[in-house]
């Protein structure tokens, strides 16, 4: 008997959940705009789930998928304690509904109430590595440049400025100041850490969980390090 060309397995991926509050598309269109425009980059193409948990009945499901593919998302499918009722008319509408079996196995990522909070990117779980190298970066990081420290820790002896990228599959560790967006754990590394003198950043992100600089205040121009906590970003003074 010939060998299978195909199989199909279970799999746990990391997924963004938009948060619904609202069923209003336009709210939803002016909130994500304003929150998209802020890391365009980040965003693009990332796996969405729509959580219509705290939604009533009268939702426009097609609406809805279109305005998250408007922004460029990759639109999955609808998510959220809902009746069978609901359930059947999504999968009529011909789009998926996705159960969330594990806590952890969707992480939340965007919720829209009559404005939009907190991307991150969708991760593919990975062994855990706790050794890595370190890539060294000497001098200012500029507008528009981007630095990747590929299975490695990224170094950076200098500041980090707006518009900038620094990514690393390890910890990411910057001897000035961090403006730009710092993308620790890239491949799924949940141990890795960001370190900086002093956070300014307009994104920080580690194994696909993110702040945008507005969930930085309590340590904002201050030195800081950020870790993950029971799959919560997390930080701390560090002097």
């Amino acid at each position: 008997m010939a060998a299978a060309r195909i199989e199909f397995k279970g799999s746990s991926f990391t997924l963004s959940v938009l948060h619904l509050k609202t069923a209003t598309i336009a709210d939803i269109r002016a909130d994500l705009a304003k929150k998209v425009a802020q890391a365009p980059d980040f965003f693009y193409l990332v796996p969405i789930v729509v959580s219509i948990d705290k939604l009533n009945d009268d939702i426009d499901y097609q609406g809805i998928k279109t305005l998250i593919e408007e922004f460029n998302f990759t639109f999955v499918g609808f998510t959220g304690a809902i009746s069978k009722e609901q359930r059947q008319l999504i999968r009529e509408c011909g789009f998926s509904f996705v159960n969330t079996a594990k806590a952890n196995t969707v992480k939340k990522t965007v919720l829209v109430e009559e404005s939009v909070a907190e991307k991150p990117k969708a991760v593919i779980a990975t062994p855990q590595r706790d050794l890595y190298t370190d890539k060294i970066h000497r001098g200012q990081i500029r507008s528009g440049q981007q630095v990747y420290a590929k299975d490695q820790n990224l170094v950076v002896i200098g500041s980090v400025s707006a518009g900038a990228e620094v990514i690393a599959d390890g910890n990411i560790h910057v001897y000035g100041s961090l403006r730009g967006r710092a993308i620790a754990g890239a491949t799924g590394h949940h141990k890795a850490q960001i370190y900086c003198q002093k956070l300014e950043a307009e994104l920080v992100s580690i194994n696909g969980n993110y702040w945008l600089s507005e969930s930085m205040e309590e340590h904002w121009a201050s030195p800081v390090y950020i870790q993950l906590t029971d799959n919560e970003l997390t930080s701390s003074k560090l002097i």
